[in-house]
Formats: C-alpha cells, sequence, structure tokens
C-alpha cells in the first residue's frame, strides 16, 4: 500500500470517529426518549377544501328546501281545515291522524339520515314537529280534548325530542326548529287571557335550555334567538296586561331574565354573538326600569344596575360591563337630576327647566372627562372612546340645545366650561404623556 493510499484511509478513519461523535451527543438521553418517525399509517389524510356552492345550488338545496316546508305545512294546514269542515273524521280521529303522520315523518326522516341525507332529513323533521303543534293544537283549542296544562306538557315534550336529536345529530338547524316550536307554543295555547306566571316561568325554562345547548355545542346564535323571543314576549304581554299591581312578580321575572342573559358571554366565549345578547340584554334592561319605576326611583334603579355590572365585570374577561355599568351610573345621575329639578320648591317652571338643561351639560361634561381619564390612566382604549363619545354628546347639546334655549349667562358658562375641558383633553392628547402612540392598549 503506498503512501496515498495509507493518507486515505486514515482521513477515512477519522471522518468515521467524527460521525461516531456526533451520533453520540445527538442521541436522546432516557430522560428525553426521540420522537417516534412519523409513518404512512399515522400521517394526517389530506383535507382537500370543500367546494364553494354556486348560487344554483344554494337555491335548489337551500332555499326551496326552506319553502317547501312553508308549503308542506300550509297544505297540511288547509288539509285539516277541509277535513274539519267536511266531517272526514271524529275529533279524536283527526287529532290521532295528526299525531301519529308528525311522529311518522320524523321517524322516516332518520332512515334519510342514515342514508346521509342530512338536510333533507331535517326537513321532514320540521314537517313532523310543525305537525305535532297543529295537531296538540287544535286538541286543546278546536275540541276541547286536552286540558290546557296537558297540551302544554305535550309540546314540551316535542320541543325536547326535536332538542336533543338536533344535540346527538350536532345539528344547529334542527336546534333551530326546535326553538321556533318552543317558542311559537305559548302563541298556539294563547286564551286570550292573563297567564303571567306560567308565560314567562315556560319561556325561563326554555331560555335556559337554549343556553345550556349553546354551551355544549357551538351555537351562539340560539341565545340570541331565545333573548329576541323573550323580550318579544315581555313587550307583549306588558302592552296588553300589566297593572301597577303586578310590579313584583314582573319585576322579579325581570331580574331573572336579566341575570340569565347577562352570563351569556360566560357561556360562550368563542364568539361575538353572546356579547350582543348582553348589550341587547343591558339596553332592555334599562328600559324596563324606566316603564316599571316611577320618575322618583328610577335612578336608585340604574345605580342597582350599575352595581351590579360593576361586579359582574371582576368576573368576565372582557370589557364590555365596564361599558355597560357605566352607561347606566350616567343614566342614573341623569334620572336623578330630572327628579331633583321636578321636586324643586320655589321655583318657577321656566327657571327649573333652564337649571335641569344646564344640569345635564355640566354632568355630561364631568362624566365624559372622568372615564376618558380613567381610560388614559387605565390605557384603556374602549373606556377613552366612551369618554369621547359622552364628550361628542355634551358638544352637541352645547351648540344644538343650549344655544337656543339657555339665557345669555348660562350660555356663557356653557360654552366657557366645554371649550375649556376640551381644550385640555386636546392638550393631554397632543402631549402623549403617558406614550399612548407607542404603548400596546387594551
Amino acid at each position: 500500500m503506498d503512501a496515498g493510499q495509507e493518507e486515505l484511509q486514515r482521513e477515512i478513519q477519522e471522518l468515521k470517529q467524527r460521525v461516531a461523535r456526533l451520533e453520540a451527543r445527538l442521541a436522546p438521553t432516557a430522560a428525553e426518549p426521540a420522537p417516534a418517525a412519523p409513518t404512512a399509517a399515522v400521517a394526517p389524510p389530506e383535507v382537500r377544501p370543500s367546494p364553494t356552492e354556486s348560487l344554483e345550488t344554494r337555491i335548489g338545496s337551500r332555499i326551496f328546501n326552506r319553502v317547501g316546508i312553508v308549503a308542506v305545512l300550509i297544505a297540511v294546514a288547509w288539509f285539516l281545515k277541509i277535513a274539519f269542515d267536511n266531517r272526514w273524521l271524529g275529533a279524536m280521529g283527526k287529532v290521532s291522524a295528526g299525531i301519529v303522520g308528525g311522529l311518522g315523518l320524523i321517524a322516516w326522516s332518520e332512515w334519510f339520515h342514515h342514508h346521509d341525507y342530512d338536510a333533507f332529513s331535517y326537513s321532514l323533521k320540521a314537517v313532523g314537529a310543525g305537525l305535532l303543534y297543529l295537531s296538540l293544537w287544535a286538541a286543546w283549542t278546536l275540541f276541547h280534548l286536552l286540558p290546557l296544562p296537558a297540551a302544554a306538557l305535550a309540546m314540551v315534550v316535542v320541543t325536547a325530542g326535536i332538542g336533543l336529536l338536533a344535540w346527538a345529530r350536532e345539528s344547529q338547524l334542527l336546534a333551530f326548529y326546535a326553538a321556533v316550536g318552543g317558542y311559537l307554543t305559548p302563541l298556539l295555547l294563547s286564551d286570550g287571557h292573563n297567564h303571567e306566571t306560567g308565560l314567562f316561568g315556560y319561556l325561563l325554562l326554555l331560555s335556559v335550555a337554549m343556553l345550556a345547548l349553546a354551551a355544549v355545542r357551538p351555537w351562539p346564535r340560539l341565545m340570541l334567538a331565545a333573548f329576541c323571543a323573550s323580550a318579544a314576549y315581555g313587550v307583549g304581554w306588558a302592552a296588553f296586561y300589566y297593572s301597577d299591581a303586578q310590579f313584583g312578580r314582573t319585576l322579579g321575572f325581570a331580574v331573572v331574565f336579566l341575570l340569565l342573559f347577562a352570563a351569556a358571554p360566560l357561556v360562550q366565549r368563542r364568539s361575538q354573538i353572546p356579547l350582543i345578547v348582553a348589550i341587547l340584554n343591558a339596553a332592555f334592561a334599562l328600559t324596563a326600569a324606566v316603564l316599571l319605576f316611577a320618575v322618583g326611583t328610577r335612578a336608585w334603579a340604574s345605580l342597582a344596575l350599575a352595581v351590579f355590572y360593576f361586579a359582574l365585570a371582576r368576573v368576565e374577561r372582557r370589557g364590555a360591563p365596564v361599558l355597560i355599568a357605566n352607561c347606566f351610573l350616567l343614566a342614573a345621575e341623569s334620572f336623578g337630576i330630572h327628579s331633583f329639578w321636578q321636586r324643586a320648591v320655589g321655583v318657577s317652571l321656566a327657571d327649573r327647566a333652564v337649571d335641569e338643561a344646564i344640569s345635564y351639560s355640566a354632568w355630561f361634561m364631568v362624566f365624559g372627562a372622568v372615564v376618558l381619564g380613567v381610560g388614559f390612566w387605565r390605557r384603556s382604549a374602549a373606556l377613552r372612546w366612551q369618554g369621547l363619545i359622552v364628550l361628542c354628546i355634551a358638544i352637541a347639546k352645547v351648540f344644538l340645545v343650549d344655544m337656543r334655549t339657555l339665557s345669555a349667562g348660562y350660555r356663557v358658562l356653557s360654552f366657557l366650561g366645554l371649550g375649556a375641558l376640551l381644550l385640555a383633553v386636546s392638550f393631554v392628547y397632543q402631549r402623549d404623556w403617558l406614550g399612548l402612540r407607542s404603548s400596546p392598549e387594551r
């Protein structure tokens, strides 16, 4: 072997030693086992994006489906009317045929579900549930075969059954059908009399069920549907039946519904819809406070709502409860100003109106400045925006109302106070003492 071959063998040996040392360094220790190499058997399957539905497909599969459900229900209702008018069946036979037909459609829909025709299966379930509701309604109102409690219980069972199927099938559409049937039940069973406890007790149980379903499934729209339906019933009932004698019971139901829907963001955090429900709930609570309470007690009711939302802000992670609490605090003092000047003695009506108007302007300026200052201190853009909005309302009032209605002296005070406040706010923003332009905000 010549010198060249010996040199080559030596270099190869050195390379082998280096490789061995590198493998020893990179080899996993006993405390850190090497991850198993991915194999073809455990490789994740390729996910292909589903093709976008064309307009033709949406019309054919969705719109026609919805219209078909309505058409079938109308046809069934007309058929029942013809059968009733011509006395083809007795009362028990008519109701029994409707119930058997509804149950049969729901059972038949399961065959389509097992053959992967889910949309058509849900449509049949909706038609079947509608037929059951119509039959039970006819059994109570037309033929008097069932008393009101029995008919109501039967409709609750139908709603619960559809809701359980929606949960088992993980179908939001089917859950919406159950919600529609459940909230239509009081209308179907209405006899024109006041049943406040039964109505709102039923709506409360149904709303709790909707929120529970939205908690275990990602269906926040059910919360919005439950709130809108409950609010609509509340407004409708109050317009026809409310009286001062029912104040205590009505207030109790209002508080329970307030607590229920205020907790919507805690139940479902993966969507903005529960936040919308909470805001609408607060607006409805303020409206209820105005309608239920007298002028002298509205301020205390609004203050209690502000305290509640400040307490709720300690539980929720979002800043919405603080903003809502600020709104109730603003409303509470505004109601207090109105009540104070309404009870003022020794002051003429004209002077009271002027004093009340200037008091509103001063309160909005002070409140907006305080909220803006807290927003600077907490580095909260939401609070600063709320303060700016309140100040904008104060600006609009001063320029559009105070300038026309107040005397010359009060105009000077109003504009002077507003101008000084706005210049101070502008100076703070321009100097940027808190470094808002470069610091993260919440």
